[in-house]
């Protein structure tokens, strides 16, 4: 049996008459569906926008990290060659 709890919570979940009469005409609903379209494609072209953005940062923090590594491996090997004329004499 169906309670008026279970009833309750099936007009949350599901649209009545009510709900669907926000809507008055056929008109009114394709408006708002296009306006609902208009702001998902903003929404996509925004999440497009960032997703570049990132990609950017992306190559540019990894052109950072080799030019790191370069600069890395010339201290490595200068103070290589350190090591050898300071050990290399006594």
């Amino acid at each position: 049996m169906i309670t008026d709890k279970d009833v309750k919570k099936l007009k949350e979940v599901f649209a009545t008459k009510d709900d669907l009469k926000v809507f008055a005409t056929k008109d009114e609903l394709r408006d708002s569906v296009g306006t609902l379209a208009e702001d998902i494609k903003t929404v996509i072209e925004m999440v497009g926008d960032v997703s570049q953005r990132l990609k950017e940062t992306n190559q540019k923090l990894d052109q950072n990290h080799e030019d790191h590594e370069e600069r890395l491996e010339n201290h490595e090997r200068l103070l290589d060659k350190v090591e050898d004329k300071v050990f290399a004499t006594t």
